[in-house]
């Protein structure tokens, strides 16, 4: 018997590296677009996105080895909408703290909707086209 490597982490590393990069680059855009320019308010805006992509996509793959695909998809709007929460919370809890002009509440959960909504749907373009990376 020969043991083979069967999977590849240098490629799954790079392949979430740009996950998360593509979805920091749209949600900072998302972010310009609502109005949050401070250096601090997107420093938190990028700190929050990449913590829950990495969460996302850990979560992600332990699904898709144990249950196989079609846990994946189920378990992906999921998880997704998981990350929404847990970013509409941390906002909530700390953007006013970096502003001026504060903002209600509901503002920045609407952000957290927009913003994830906004990558996921890129994300799903993206996949047809770098299906590599998804």
């Amino acid at each position: 018997l020969e043991a083979l490597r069967s999977y590849d982490y240098q490629t799954e590393l790079l392949s979430l590296l740009a996950r998360v990069l593509l979805t920091i680059a749209v949600e900072m855009v998302v972010a310009l677009l609502f109005g949050f320019r401070k250096k601090k308010q997107l420093l938190l805006l990028a700190g929050v996105n990449t913590a829950t992509q990495i969460l996302l996509n850990v979560l992600l793959n332990v699904f898709n080895y144990l249950y196989g695909e079609w846990a994946f998809v189920f378990f992906y709007v999921l998880f997704e909408l998981l990350v929404i929460a847990i970013e509409a919370v941390v906002y909530c809890i700390f953007m006013n703290r970096l502003t001026d002009q504060p903002k209600k509440k509901s503002f920045y959960i609407l952000y957290a909707l927009v913003a994830n909504a906004v990558s996921f749907a890129v994300g799903l373009l993206l996949a047809r086209v770098l299906p590599g990376i998804f």
